[in-house]
C-alpha cells in the first residue's frame, strides 16, 4: 500500500517540529509475523488499544502486546518500540516523555478531541506517542495512525515518519438517522419513506446489526453524535436492544442522541406501548391532544399544556437514567402548530412576527432542556428549526432563541442555503449545529456525489461560527459515492482550508491504489454528480472508461474499491440507456399525428426573471429546468395556462411534458379544459400523477379555438408549471 505523508497546515494539523530526534527510517511495529512493538495505554484508553491491538493482528497475523501504563515503574514495559496512547492525564509516560521532549499535551490547547501522533527516541528506544487531550483525541489519534499513515508488508506493519499535531476545526460532527431506513447490512429490506416516521420492515436483529456497522465506521472516521430517530420500538427491541446499542457507542466514543418528538414524531418511546410513548399518554388523557387548523383534535401532544410538559419532563428523567445516551435531538415540526385556546393564548403573549411552530417550539422546548440540562449536565443537546436563519434573524434576534436555554444547540436546516450562502450573515442563536439533506433515499439523492459541495458547507459554516454539522448517514459505506461522501465530512469538517486536490491526495490516493486513480476519480465524480447527470448514457460510458483505465493502472489494494465504482457505473448506464429508450417510444407515442399551432401563450403567473416564462411551455425544449414554465415561488393554491389558436381547429389529444425529476414541481393534479363556442368543456382530469417526461390525453375529436390547462396540486407547492403541452389531432386512419 502506498504511503502518504501528512503534513497539513491550519486549523486541523501543524507541523510540530523538531522537538526531538526522530528517525527517519521505517519504524517496524511487526516484522514478519513478529511483534515488534508493545501497546502502552492510559487507564481510559482500553478501547483504543485494543482497537490498534486487533488491526495489527489482522493485517499481519502477529499479536502486540499491550499494558496498563505503571505510575510507577522506573522503565518503560516491555520490548522493542513502545507506543504510548492515551492523554496526559491518563497515562503517566504520555505526560513524562511529553514534558521531557517540550510538547504541549494539554486539554486546552488539544481539546479533548485533537491528539499529537509522533515518533520520539526515549532511554534508547524507539518511541510512537499517540496523546490525545481526552480519550476521544486517543481514539482519534489510533484510528487516523491506521488508515491514513501504517503499510502493510508481507506479514509486516510498518511506519514512516510521523510528527503531527490535529485539532478538530467543527466540534460536532454527527450523523442523522431513521431507524426504519438503516441500510448498513442488517438483514431485510430498508424502507424509503419521505419525510418523518414510518414502519419498520426489517427483522428485529437488523436494529443493532445496522447501527454497529455504522458506529464501527463513524468510530473509526472521527464522527461523534448518531442521531436515531425510532430509538425504541418494540419491533426491533424496545429498550434492551437501544441499551445495548449505547453501551457499544459510548465505549466507542460515538454519543447516541435519540430522537425525541416533544409533540409530534410519537415522544420518546416511538413504536410500542409505553407510558413514553405519546399515542399511549394521550388515549389515557384525550384532553391534552393538539388541535389541528380545523378545530380536531391530533395525536399529538399539545404543546402549551402543562401536565404534557410534565409528561416530558419525567420521560427525560427516564431515558437519561435508563440509557447511556450522550445527549437529545428535539423536534416538533412546522407542521405540528398547536390551535387550541391556550396556545393561541402563549404565541400571542410571545412579542414577535415570527412562525407559529417557532412560538410553539420555545414553549415546549424551554422546559423540556432546562429539566434534561439539570439531569445531564454534558449532555448535547439539540434541537431542530426546520429552517435555515436570515439577515433579518442577525438584525432582530428571534424571541424563540430567547426563550430556549442558551447552552442548548441550534440545528438549523441549510439545505437550502448551501446554494445560496449569506455571505457575512451568523446564525442569531449562541451554539449552532446545521443539517444537510443530502445522500439519501428519502429525497432521492442515494446515488448523488457530494465532494465539491460538503467541502463548500464545511467551509461556510466554520465561517460563520457553526460548531458542527450533521448529514444522513442511513446508507452503508459500500456504497462508493457514500463512502466518499462521508469521507469528504470527515476530512472538511475536520480542516474545511483542505482543498479537493488535497483531499484526493491525502485520502482517496490509499484507498483507490495511487496518486493517478485518485485523481482520475475527481474527473469521473463530475460526469456522474447528480441524477440528471447519470441519466445521459454518454456521460455514464464515459466516466466507466475513465474508471477502467484507472483500476488498470492501480494497485492492488485499489482493485475492490475500482470494482465497485465500475458496477455502479455499469447499473447507471444500463438505467440510463433503458430510461433513453423507453422516454423514447413515451414520446413517439404521445407526440403521434399532426401538431396544431397555437398563436399565442399566456399563464396565471411565470417567473420571467430565471427564464420560466409561458412561452417556454410552446417552444420546443424540454430541457429541465431551462425550457419549463414555471410559476414564482409564491406556493400558489392553482396555476393554469392558456393556449390559443389562430383560428378555430380540431384536435383529440393534449401532450404534455412532465418533470423527470421528482424533487422538481411536477404536477400531480390537474384538468384539461377546450373552449368550444365561447365556453370551457372539460376533457381531461387527472388525480395523484406519477408519470414523467411526455403523456398523452386522448379525448373525442373536438373542435376548438382555446386549451386550457389548469393544475391544482404540485409534487412540491413552491411552484407549478410544466415543461411542454402540445396541442395533436391523429392522423386519419
Amino acid at each position: 500500500m502506498l504511503r502518504l505523508s501528512h503534513r497539513w497546515a491550519w486549523p486541523a494539523l501543524v507541523l510540530l517540529g523538531c522537538t526531538a530526534a526522530r528517525a527517519e527510517d521505517d519504524l517496524w511495529l511487526v516484522r514478519g509475523g513478529r511483534a515488534q512493538a508493545t501497546i502502552v495505554r492510559g487507564a481510559e484508553d482500553r478501547f483504543a488499544a485494543e482497537r490498534l491491538g486487533r488491526w495489527l493482528a489482522d493485517a499481519s497475523g502477529a499479536r502486540v502486546r499491550g499494558v496498563p501504563a505503571d505510575p510507577d515503574a522506573a522503565r518503560l514495559p516491555g520490548g522493542g518500540c513502545a507506543v504510548l496512547l492515551g492523554s496526559a492525564a491518563s497515562n503517566p509516560w504520555v505526560r513524562k516523555i511529553g514534558q521531557e521532549h517540550g510538547l504541549e499535551l494539554g486539554a486546552k490547547g488539544l481539546t479533548d478531541q485533537g491528539y499529537v501522533a509522533t515518533r520520539l527516541r526515549h532511554d534508547g528506544r524507539d518511541v510512537l506517542l499517540l496523546a490525545g487531550g481526552g480519550p476521544d483525541g486517543t481514539r482519534h489519534a489510533v484510528v487516523d495512525l491506521i488508515h491514513w499513515h501504517l503499510d502493510r508488508q508481507g506479514r509486516g506493519v510498518r511506519l514512516g515518519p510521523l510528527d503531527t499535531r490535529s485539532v478538530p476545526c467543527l466540534r460536532y460532527r454527527w450523523f442523522w438517522t431513521w431507524d426504519h431506513r438503516m441500510d448498513w447490512g442488517g438483514a431485510g429490506a430498508a424502507g424509503a419513506v419521505m419525510g418523518g416516521g414510518g414502519t419498520y420492515k426489517k427483522r428485529p436483529g437488523a436494529f443493532l446489526a445496522d447501527y454497529k456497522r455504522c458506529v464501527d465506521f463513524m468510530a473509526d472516521h472521527k464522527f461523534n453524535g448518531l442521531i436515531i430517530w425510532g430509538f425504541l420500538r418494540d419491533t426491533h427491541g424496545g429498550v434492551e436492544a437501544a441499551q445495548e446499542l449505547c453501551r457499544y457507542a459510548t465505549e466507542r466514543g460515538v454519543r447516541i442522541l435519540p430522537g425525541v418528538g416533544t409533540s409530534g414524531y410519537a415522544g420518546y418511546y416511538f413504536e410500542g406501548k409505553h407510558r413514553f410513548n405519546a399515542a399511549t399518554w394521550l388515549a389515557e388523557h384525550p384532553e391534552l391532544r393538539s388541535i389541528g387548523p380545523g378545530g380536531k383534535p391530533r395525536n399529538a401532544p399539545c404543546p402549551s399544556k402543562k401536565a404534557n410538559q410534565q409528561w416530558l419532563d419525567r420521560g427525560a428523567e427516564w431515558l437519561l437514567k435508563n440509557f447511556q445516551v450522550g445527549g437529545v435531538n428535539l423536534e416538533m415540526g412546522d407542521f405540528f402548530v398547536c390551535y387550541c385556546d391556550d396556545c393561541k393564548k402563549a404565541r400571542v403573549a410571545i412579542p414577535s412576527d415570527e412562525p407559529d411552530h417557532y412560538k410553539d417550539m420555545a414553549s415546549s422546548h424551554q422546559v423540556t432542556l432546562s429539566t434534561m440540562r439539570r439531569l445531564a449536565p454534558e449532555a448535547w443537546l439539540s434541537y431542530a428549526t426546520y429552517t435555515g436563519y436570515t439577515a433579518e434573524m442577525a438584525r432582530r434576534r428571534p424571541q424563540f432563541a430567547a426563550m430556549i436555554p442558551q447552552d442548548a444547540i441550534c440545528q438549523w436546516t441549510l439545505t437550502g442555503m448551501a446554494r445560496r450562502w449569506p455571505d457575512d450573515v451568523r446564525p442569531p442563536t449562541a451554539h449552532n449545529l446545521g443539517y444537510l439533506h443530502w445522500c439519501n433515499r428519502s429525497t432521492h439523492t442515494e446515488d448523488d456525489f457530494y465532494l465539491d459541495r460538503v467541502r463548500e458547507i464545511c467551509r461556510n459554516a466554520a465561517a460563520a461560527g457553526f460548531e458542527g454539522l450533521d448529514t444522513y448517514g442511513e446508507l452503508s459505506d459500500e456504497r462508493p459515492n457514500a463512502e466518499i461522501f462521508y469521507l469528504a465530512w470527515e476530512a472538511f469538517l475536520w480542516d474545511p482550508d483542505m482543498t479537493v486536490e488535497q483531499f484526493a491526495e491525502r485520502r482517496l490516493t490509499r484507498l483507490y491504489g495511487g496518486p493517478e486513480p485518485a485523481k482520475t476519480l475527481l474527473k469521473i465524480i463530475p460526469l456522474v454528480r447528480t441524477a440528471k447527470d447519470r441519466a445521459d448514457p454518454e456521460r455514464c460510458a464515459k466516466a466507466l472508461g475513465l474508471a477502467a483505465a484507472a483500476r488498470a493502472a492501480s494497485s492492488p489494494d485499489g482493485h475492490a474499491r475500482w470494482d465497485r465504482m465500475m458496477d455502479y457505473l455499469k447499473r447507471h448506464q444500463r438505467a440510463a440507456a433503458e430510461a433513453a429508450e423507453k422516454r423514447r417510444r413515451q414520446e413517439a407515442a404521445a407526440r403521434a399525428g399532426q401538431k396544431v399551432p397555437v398563436a399565442t401563450v399566456k399563464a396565471s403567473d411565470e417567473d420571467p426573471q430565471r427564464g420560466w416564462t409561458a412561452a417556454k411551455a410552446v417552444d420546443g425544449n424540454v430541457e429541465e429546468p431551462a425550457g419549463y414554465w414555471l410559476t414564482r415561488r409564491t406556493s400558489p393554491k392553482e396555476a393554469w395556462l392558456e393556449l390559443a389558436l389562430a383560428q378555430p381547429g380540431r384536435i383529440d389529444r393534449v401532450a404534455i411534458f412532465h418533470q423527470l425529476d421528482p424533487r422538481h414541481y411536477r404536477s400531480l393534479d390537474y384538468t384539461v379544459s377546450v373552449r368550444v363556442d365561447g365556453r370551457w368543456k372539460p376533457v381531461v382530469a387527472v388525480r395523484d400523477n406519477r408519470q414523467s417526461g411526455w403523456v398523452a390525453h386522448e379525448f373525442d375529436e373536438v373542435t376548438t379555438d382555446a386549451v386550457r390547462l389548469q393544475i391544482t396540486r404540485s409534487a412540491y407547492d413552491a411552484r407549478m408549471g410544466v415543461g411542454e403541452i402540445e396541442l395533436r389531432l391523429a392522423e386519419a386512419g
